[in-house]
């Protein structure tokens, strides 16, 4: 089974399927900044949600994968750090474990080791993240990860990520994230980086963006938000 080394921030290669990952050091220092308005509101709007324990529902439309990356790696390695005593419990559920599960879980070590937590972050159960009393749940459809043992948390309670939404199966959410992301203030996200066309019916992604959009017309609070401005968006699709 995959798992996280307990060392560094090197978290051991995938071989079920025979392929192989490099584990050079990735850069989210400078290619990814959060330099977009977007971006920058959106982070502002989530944290603001957690600590006031609103719960709120929000979702982003970003340029790319590696843009998801970096914004969420921020996102968790704040909440990790700022819930070490108190305790927090965050999750990010992605599609592919090889695309978006392994090289989240490398950018957030690699992020805690450079903040100067090497050595206090535990890797537990080859899947969840653990730092002193907070911890960074991953969760792929394609492979999904064992039942949780004794001490692990098994739902989220700060905040849930869910990246490419517009991959993930609906039904899919419903039957084995929703039952589980029930607390009271958990604050849900949604990110979606793909501008290529639908089969015609609607993704998890176009449902949540749509029902915010509606509720900023009635109320004017915002809750999607875009890294890219929208008429670019529409010309890269």
């Amino acid at each position: 089974m995959t798992t996280l080394a307990t060392r560094s921030s090197t978290i051991a290669t995938p071989t079920d399927s025979g392929s192989s990952v490099s584990t050079s050091p990735i850069d989210i220092s400078n290619e990814f900044a959060l330099s977009f308005d977007g971006a920058e509101d959106f982070s502002r709007a989530v944290l603001d949600s957690v600590v006031s324990k609103r719960g709120e529902t929000l979702s982003i439309s970003v340029r790319s994968d590696a843009e998801t990356i970096d914004i969420s790696t921020r996102l968790e390695l704040l909440l990790m750090t700022v819930g070490m005593g108190a305790g927090s419990v965050s999750a990010r559920v992605g599609p592919s474990f090889m695309n978006h599960t392994y090289p989240a879980m490398r950018s957030l070590t690699q992020a805690l080791d450079t903040a100067g937590f090497s050595g206090m972050w535990t890797p537990v159960g080859g899947r969840n993240i653990r730092l002193m009393e907070s911890w960074q749940m991953f969760v792929s459809v394609d492979a999904p990860s064992a039942t949780s043992g004794s001490g692990q948390p098994n739902r989220p309670d700060t905040l849930l990520e869910v990246v490419s939404a517009d991959q993930i199966p609906t039904d899919w959410f419903r039957t084995r994230v929703a039952p589980r992301s029930s607390t009271k203030g958990l604050t849900t996200v949604y990110y979606n980086s793909s501008t290529r066309p639908t089969d015609g019916r609607d993704s998890l992604f176009d449902r949540v963006r749509r029902s915010n959009l509606t509720k900023e017309w009635r109320d004017g609070i915002r809750r999607h938000f875009e890294t890219a401005d929208i008429a670019e968006a529409v010309t890269a699709s």
